[in-house]
């Protein structure tokens, strides 16, 4: 009796929390985050993750957010520097953004 009562209860509490909805926040660059004391973690990859970023209970998944229009200027540039022909060694900068999870 007691069981099927807690069987009961835990099917019940199944969809409550499918219905939770999940809150929003900002996304942060990895840099900013080092530079705030937390620290890297790896991820293995899942979810298409670089890596994370943890402080306490606060957990960041970080990804790349770049163009390819930046990635085709910095492996032009990288090329030229093998080839010996750069011009200048300035190139954009590989964004890395984190999610707050919850």
């Amino acid at each position: 009796m007691i069981r099927l009562a807690v069987i009961a209860v835990l099917a019940c509490a199944g969809p409550a929390a499918m219905a939770f909805e999940p809150g929003q926040s900002d996304y942060v660059f990895s840099s900013d985050m080092s530079a705030q004391g937390f620290a890297p973690f790896g991820t293995g990859g899942s979810g298409n993750t670089l890596y994370g970023m943890a402080n306490g209970s606060d957990i960041y998944l970080c990804f790349l957010f770049d163009t390819p229009e930046n990635q085709a200027t910095r492996q032009t540039a990288l090329l030229a520097e093998l080839a010996g022909t750069a011009k200048s060694r300035t190139i954009p900068n590989i964004p890395v953004v984190c999610v707050m999870t919850q």
